[in-house]
């Protein structure tokens, strides 16, 4: 059974999150790199795209192959927004701090998309169409109103944090808690050098 409705808000919405993603990146760019902005989008349409062949497809081969291309293609997105996207933001550390947040929850929530469709009965079967309905709409929940939520409250309290409202120092503190997913660079260790008997003159 193909959810055609399904695809048609994916291939319509998750390019504006990632338009909205490019914004926030470059909030402080005059004028914007529209050329990375709209591949990430045409990118993100062809995952949408091929997504939607491989669930039209009958035969298994064809429809993981499809698949695959689908997931290809995502991990360009996510290199996109985690590479050139990221860079953006350099030379602000606010900025960047909020974006690696964000992006960290935008990862999270859009990951889950790929492994929902191939466990459910579009690939390996391992729950039925119930499911798969009941977690194709609690994940557009995080991945869209959460995200924008966090976004546009996460924006408005850069540069003022001593007049957050509410709304805003709830982004701030789930922002310190995403980054905390992020990369962190191995701390060095701080033992002394053991003094070996004789070494000491």
């Amino acid at each position: 059974m193909t959810h055609f409705a399904r695809y048609a808000d994916w291939i319509v919405t998750t390019p504006l999150l990632l338009l909205s993603l490019s914004w926030t990146a470059m909030h402080h760019h005059k004028p914007k790199d529209w050329t990375l902005t709209f591949s990430l989008m045409a990118t993100q349409v062809i995952v949408i795209v091929t997504g939607l062949i491989a669930d039209l497809s009958d035969v298994p081969w064809v429809r993981y192959l499809w698949y695959s291309i689908g997931c290809v293609a995502f991990l360009i997105v996510l290199w996109g927004v985690w590479g050139p996207l990221r860079e953006k933001t350099r030379g602000d550390a606010e900025l960047s701090s909020f974006y690696n947040g964000l992006t960290t929850f935008f990862t999270i929530t859009w990951i889950c998309y790929p492994l929902i469709w191939i466990s459910g009965p579009s690939g390996l079967r391992l729950f039925d169409q119930n499911v798969d309905t009941f977690l194709f709409c609690l994940v557009p929940f995080f991945s869209k109103v959460v995200f924008s939520f966090l976004d546009l409250n996460g924006l408005r309290s850069l540069g003022h944090r001593e007049e957050q409202s509410p709304e805003e120092r709830f982004v701030s503190s789930t922002m310190r808690f995403m980054n905390s997913f992020s990369l962190r660079q191995p701390r060095r260790s701080r033992r002394r050098p053991r003094a070996f008997p004789g070494s000491l003159q």
